[in-house]
């Protein structure tokens, strides 16, 4: 059984890497052409596949940092539906009118509820007010 494993990686790392260099677009293989690389895939075992994952892995970084991407515009509508005024006006359509409760609105000035007059501070008296405690101390000095 061990005898067989270098054969036996050795067929699934061709068998890989052929399908990923046919898989490749014409523009995007590094060096050489495609046919050659195929050549040397299948017929130099162990380090045709290596070479060419390295040098598709590495040809693929170098593209990907020379290439510069415009910065991406902000969308036109909100990405999240809850940001979105039309599908939140959407949503009116399908609440309950039963289970919507809604503040009762005054009909009449006249009918709004008072609020009750503000009463008037009473004047500190200063006479001996240091002197005394007040009522807020409870008999704390």
């Amino acid at each position: 059984m061990v005898r067989f494993l270098p054969f036996l990686i050795s067929l699934v790392l061709t068998v890989y890497a052929l399908f990923s260099c046919i898989q490749t677009p014409d523009e995007d293989v590094p060096h050489l052409p495609k046919l050659l690389w195929i050549v040397l895939i299948v017929f130099v075992p162990f380090a045709g596949p290596i070479v060419w994952l390295l040098m598709s892995r590495a040809h693929l970084n170098r593209q990907e940092s020379v290439v510069r991407r415009e910065p991406s515009k902000p969308p036109a509508r909100p990405t999240a539906p809850d940001d979105d005024p039309d599908f939140l006006k959407s949503l009116d359509r399908y609440r309950d009118p039963r289970t919507t409760v809604k503040p009762p609105e005054p009909e009449d000035p006249a009918d709004e509820p008072k609020q009750p007059p503000k009463t008037p501070k009473k004047p500190k008296d200063t006479k001996g007010s240091e002197d005394s405690p007040s009522e807020t101390d409870e008999g704390k000095a």
